[in-house]
């Protein structure tokens, strides 16, 4: 029987298990030992031991570190009985227990080798009927109740189908056990394929084969994302069929000892030798067919400035079709498969075009007439200094469009619904004979109801009335400067009309009723960038109690600067969606929605179960600095 000595030390202090850190000897083993095995020690922080002495001073430094509670070292062959010694940090900890030696129990040979699972490994040597386990790499045992044959000089097993190659152990059930190593590997059989298949180009449902050996030890094949596919095994034959989502990567099969083999390496195929009809003067809704080589494996299509991929609506080995989504711009017209591979071919939106001005001069506050081809895509013309006008077009060939009194001469910049610019040529804007306001009242200037809005204005001799909203308002003209009597009744966008002797302008500007009240419910900057999250400081929530007692027709606003194509998604606390506005026009600062009872009755009614969420704002391409609610308009 194989003894463990529980064993104390004079180097021990009463600290040893209070976490000083003192080495602590507990326990040692198998004594009586084998020569050749493994020798067990158990303790405290031996982790620490740099060296072990065994009698008649044989010095081991080659110490197996289990853990801080456990290492082991091999005994040498000349080793000698007697008290062993370990020594860290300069100290010297000696065992109280003799360590003996047992009968040599030894191993002279093994065979087969190479060896299959399931076949019988016979192991020979002196003193094997003391063994009681066999334990194959991997930790993979088989126990004496197992064993064929067991005798002093020999042993026979079933080589289990999990064995792999590598060093065999034979070991007792002690708790310390006796542990004899193979001096060589035992070389295990492994399923095996004639080559490494190359798999360029293949495609999903292409049914894969490879003769190989020993075949009936794979337990799986494995895809390169390490998902499983079904396989099939007839005599020598391995076939499997590529599934959809195939990537690029190395195939493998898996034996049932956990070991993987190659099969094959696929380079997965994509579409090719695209051509895309038409390429150009593309718009909403065009239908474009795009030809090439394995255009069967294309799943989506994402456009140029378009956030949604769409699906083709027809496929073939040879070609799509996909139709234009609203916004689409210039630029790679993106092809997404299912292995993850994309490509892309280029495409050219229709573009409008400038070719003359009607009258080709024109007076600033004036119409004229823009000439030119697929004006109807236009959403705003840009003047000089940077006057922008949004614009309804109703033809392709005529955009009637009325210059802002403030313009100046320069290049026209039309706008298209998708956000791209055309650059036209010069327009000359000349100032306005009548009486007009070259500089209005900035947006962030509040005007209220009831007070006196001064401005400066040119060709004030022309001017011979005012009127607000259509009505007559007092008015004192000295010299450039005109203060207009705002109305009391005033509110929200105003048209001021100043009427000359020889024509008139009207202004909206926008003026704040004296019973308004605005309160804010968020003071912080958020940058909405492209889509960010609450965390990266982009969405940002409105509570409930910012909405206690506000009624239908209060007025929620929005603070902003417009950084691209600006959305504003506003959705509830579950992130139900009420709308989306969309802001093109770099300059605008606010945005303003009326406050109704079924949108109250929504923001309000619905919880999300954790906070008192009403609002959850997200979008892109807007920077917010302030929410507001107004009432009292």
């Amino acid at each position: 029987m194989l003894v463990i000595f529980a064993v104390t030390f004079s180097a021990c202090s009463n600290d040893d298990d209070n976490g000083s850190g003192a080495v602590v000897l507990e326990a040692f083993g198998p004594s009586p030992a084998l020569r050749g095995s493994e020798l067990t020690f158990i303790g405290k922080n031996l982790d620490k031991v740099t060296s072990v002495i065994l009698p008649e001073g044989i010095e081991v430094t080659d110490i197996e570190v289990v853990s801080k509670e456990k290492i082991k070292i091999t005994i040498p062959q000349d080793a000698k009985e007697g008290y062993v010694k370990l020594v860290a940090s300069g100290l010297e900890i000696t065992t109280k227990t003799l360590l003996k030696y047992t009968e040599p129990i030894s191993i002279t040979k093994f065979a087969p080798s190479p060896v299959k699972a399931g076949q019988t490994l016979t192991i020979e040597g002196d003193y094997l009927n003391l063994i009681q386990k066999v334990v194959f790499s991997d930790n993979v045992e088989v126990s004496y109740k197992d064993f064929l044959t067991w005798e002093r000089k020999k042993i026979e097993v079933v080589v289990p189908r999990e064995a792999q190659t590598g060093i065999i152990i034979l070991a007792d059930t002690a708790a310390i056990p006796v542990e004899l190593k193979s001096e060589t590997e035992l070389q295990v059989v492994l399923p095996s394929v004639e080559k490494v298949l190359d798999l360029t180009n293949k495609k999903p449902g292409d049914v894969v084969s490879t003769i190989g050996q020993n075949l009936d030890l794979v337990e799986s094949v494995q895809l390169p994302d390490g998902a499983p596919v079904a396989h099939a095994i007839k005599d020598d034959v391995l076939a499997f069929t590529l599934p959809e989502g195939i990537t690029d990567g190395a195939i493998v099969m898996v034996a049932y000892s956990g070991v993987h083999v190659a099969i094959a390496n696929i380079g997965v195929a994509v579409p090719t030798d695209l051509v895309a009809t038409p390429a150009t003067g593309i718009k909403d809704g065009s239908v474009i067919s795009i030809k090439g080589v394995n255009m069967d494996l294309v799943t989506t299509a994402l456009f140029p400035g378009v956030s949604e991929a769409v699906t083709p609506t027809s496929k073939s080995a040879t070609e799509i079709k996909v139709t234009t989504p609203t916004n689409a711009k210039t630029g790679d017209l993106i092809l997404n498969t299912a292995s993850g591979k994309t490509v892309s071919v280029k495409i050219t939106t229709l573009k409008p075009e400038i070719l003359s001005y009607n009258p080709s001069s024109v007076a600033a506050g004036n119409e004229f007439t823009i000439k030119g081809k697929n004006l109807d895509l236009v959403t705003s013309v840009t003047f000089g200094g940077n006057k922008v006008v949004e614009v309804t077009p109703t033809s392709s060939t005529d955009l009637v469009v009325k210059a802002p009194v403030d313009a100046e001469t320069g290049e026209l910049t039309l706008t298209m619904k998708n956000g791209e610019t055309v650059k036209g040529s010069v327009l000359t804007v000349t100032k306005p004979d009548f009486c007009y306001i070259p500089v209005l009242p900035g947006s962030d200037e509040e005007i209220k109801s009831g007070t006196i809005l001064k401005v400066d204005v040119q060709n004030a001799d022309k001017l011979t009335n005012v009127q607000v909203n259509g009505n007559n308002t007092q008015y004192i003209l000295q010299g450039s400067t005109l203060s207009i009597l705002v109305p009391s009744n005033a509110n929200g966008n105003t048209a001021f009309k100043l009427i000359s002797s020889n024509g008139e302008v009207t202004y909206t500007i926008r003026i704040v009723s004296s019973g308004i009240v605005e309160t804010v419910i968020m003071n912080e900057t958020r940058d909405l960038g492209s889509w960010a999250g609450e965390g990266a400081g982009g969405a940002f929530r409105l509570y409930k109690e910012s909405f206690d007692g506000i009624k239908a027709g209060a007025i929620l606003k929005f603070y902003f600067t417009v950084t691209g194509y600006g959305q504003l998604q506003i959705n509830n606390a579950n992130w139900a969606t009420w709308d989306t506005p969309v802001f093109t026009d770099t300059s605008l600062t606010y945005y303003e929605m009326e406050l109704t009872q079924p949108f109250l009755d929504n923001i309000l009614g619905a919880n999300d179960g954790w906070s008192t969420t009403a609002i959850v704002i997200q979008g892109e391409h807007l920077v917010i600095s302030k929410v507001s609610i107004i009432t009292g308009r």
